[in-house]
């Protein structure tokens, strides 16, 4: 799958995309994602593909012994170089949660993408496997007409996705304990999770928060 923002668009507006739907953002899982739920926290958050996948071994550190085994205060989670992600769920069937989990499973090849429709974590077809977990769509693409097929016949797959009213916004959420905070985006949820995720390199957490409601708005 393409690492260029642009490419992905362009496969995922053409392939992924139901007619008249709007894809406002779309980022890929760039390290380690872990996760707070019921206040036990841990790094990487256990994946919802069984048994690993296909997917290239993308060669990252493990996270710090403090951040991997939740021996921490706070957000210090958010100044370990190698977590990309972290969700914040108060069950394991929140929303926060479940992305953090079909994302883990395909490590560097997990995309979340967000439409003005749905919020969805997707993957090159090559590479899906049946979720283990409850809630992911078992391997079935999503083609551009929006229909679901056993038989994925584009390069997106979606893994997992919910509709757009489950998104409660976006904001940009400045993290951990060094003096100069790290950024994140933080996606809010309506059942009251939320998932933390690093910009894109080079892009600032307030102008991408606005990139994505800019492209929400119709006209633009």
């Amino acid at each position: 799958m393409p690492r260029n923002e642009q490419k992905l668009y362009e496969i995922a507006r053409a392939h992924w995309c139901a007619p008249g739907e709007r894809l406002v953002m779309g980022d890929h899982a760039a390290g380690h994602i872990g996760a707070t739920v019921r206040g036990l926290s841990a790094a990487p958050h256990p994946p919802a593909v069984p048994g690993g996948s296909s997917v290239p071994d993308p060669s990252w550190p493990l996270p710090t012994d403090p951040v991997r085994t939740g021996r921490f205060w706070y957000d210090e989670w958010a100044d370990d170089p190698v977590i990309w992600g972290w969700a914040h769920a108060p069950r394991p069937d929140a929303a926060a949660a479940a992305v953090a989990a079909h994302m883990t499973g395909y490590t560097d090849e997990a995309w979340l993408l967000l439409t003005d429709r749905r919020l969805a974590v997707s993957v090159e077809s090559r590479f899906a496997r049946p979720s283990a977990r409850p809630g992911g769509l078992r391997g079935r693409v999503r083609g551009a007409r929006g229909d679901h097929s056993d038989d994925p016949a584009g390069p997106l797959t979606t893994c997992w996705e919910i509709p757009f009213t489950a998104v409660r916004g976006l904001r940009a959420v400045p993290l951990g304990r060094t003096p100069r905070p790290e950024w994140f985006i933080r996606i809010d949820f309506t059942d009251g999770s939320a998932f933390d995720f690093r910009p894109r390199r080079g892009a600032k957490a307030p102008d991408y928060v606005q990139s994505v409601y800019s492209g929400l708005t119709p006209g633009h």
